[in-house]
């Protein structure tokens, strides 16, 4: 028998209430989709991480140049290294304030110590051979509206060239694909010339040490063993795994849990409006239902009415809010302001097919308790009106 016409005559039978439930329902699972794509995410990121890879900083910040030359070299001579790279972050904002950004300038082992990147042998080759050259991630050419042969001009007033000037001005060499970890994009420019421009007290310092290990299961030990290193050095320094950087949970709050119960909680509201409306629903057509049963409707057949009546604004419901979640998660980048590097949701299969689970759940729950009243109602009292 069709089911269609009899849950849509339902639902009409009072649009307002039908359409305030499904605009609910839609809004809980755009919080949902939002959510559990945060969630997504963190988990690409987490499975980016590479095990065989320390970072080392300044452990303080000190005079905000870093750390001399010198001590990548003493690292990369420890036993259980097998290699090391470094640099420093140009930073600042393009044309005006609120665009801020910035350029990783790297040395040229960059190549060997961040071999998972997307960028071509040939890409790097180019952009060592150009002294002021730099590589754009796709996202940051898209936002600066980049491609090569253009020139890309950033502001730092922290960082000063020798000449006095504050801008920098450097030539796009390629454009390259983006990283799970890097929200906001990248551009890759030459330490050397960052180096050599700047005033010679300033020259031969670096912001961070790329370390990669020999052994993967040992890198938290190698970190321990370069901040031994130099516990008693002029310039102490914090090292810590990739895995470990990129783990959300070690920030002090487990930020995957606080989504999880965000998306939870919406799916409590959800389940508190569809329930009430569902019992509501059934209230006012107790004798419309026993007279399904006089005709020959099942108690099957008639819970099964109840269930799709609760099961339709709750799946339409959900696949409009994660498509909205997703239209949400496209346009965040231009909405905030450039340079801020928010991680940004991602909304993919997986989270549609979680949130088609949860309506479905939803739906069931919500569709118990008016289709076991109505298994157990007399037809008698119910066509009695009392």
């Amino acid at each position: 028998m069709n089911y269609v016409p009899l849950v849509w005559a339902a639902l009409m039978r009072k649009p307002v209430r039908a359409v305030l439930t499904l605009l609910s329902v839609m809004i809980a699972f755009t919080l949902f989709g939002l959510t559990i794509g945060m969630n997504a995410t963190f988990d690409e990121v987490s499975k980016a991480a590479r095990a065989d890879r320390v970072y080392t900083n300044t452990r303080f910040g000190g005079d905000g140049l870093g750390m001399p030359l010198a001590m990548s070299r003493q690292i990369a001579a420890l036993p259980g290294v097998s290699q090391v790279a470094f640099d420093s972050v140009l930073f600042g904002y393009h044309q005006v304030p609120r665009n801020r950004t910035f350029i990783l300038m790297g040395d040229e082992n960059l190549a060997k110590v961040l071999t998972e990147w997307p960028v071509t042998p040939a890409q790097w080759d180019t952009l060592h051979k150009t002294r002021n050259g730099i590589l754009a991630s796709k996202f940051m050419a898209d936002l600066w509206h980049l491609k090569p042969g253009d020139d890309f001009t950033i502001a730092s007033p922290q960082i000063k060239r020798a000449d006095g000037g504050k801008s920098w001005t450097l030539r796009v060499v390629g454009i390259t694909g983006d990283v799970a970890y890097m929200s906001a994009g990248f551009m890759l420019g030459n330490y050397d010339y960052l180096n050599k421009a700047r005033p010679a007290a300033q020259q031969d310092h670096t912001q961070q040490v790329f370390v990669q290990t020999s052994n993967p299961d040992g890198s938290a030990a190698m970190a321990q063993l370069i901040d031994q290193h130099f516990a008693s050095s002029t310039v102490p320094t914090q090292s810590t795994t990739e895995k470990a950087a990129l783990d959300v949970s070690n920030s002090g709050i487990d930020i995957a849990a606080v989504d999880r119960d965000i998306a939870l909680a919406g799916m409590f509201m959800v389940l508190f409006l569809t329930a009430n409306g569902i019992a509501q629903s059934v209230r006012e057509r107790f004798a419309e239902f026993a007279t399904l049963k006089t005709i020959g409707f099942s108690d099957t057949g008639v819970m099964m009415l109840v269930f799709l009546e609760a099961a339709l604004p709750c799946l339409l419901g959900a696949a409009l809010g994660v498509g909205l979640a997703a239209s949400v998660a496209h346009l965040l980048p231009h909405l905030l302001p450039p340079g801020d590097g928010v991680p940004l949701p991602r909304v993919n299969a997986t989270v549609l097919i979680w949130a088609a689970i949860g309506a479905a759940l939803v739906a069931l729950a919500s569709s118990a308790l008016p289709a076991l009243r109505l298994k157990q109602m007399d037809i008698a009292t119910a066509l009695s009106g009392r």
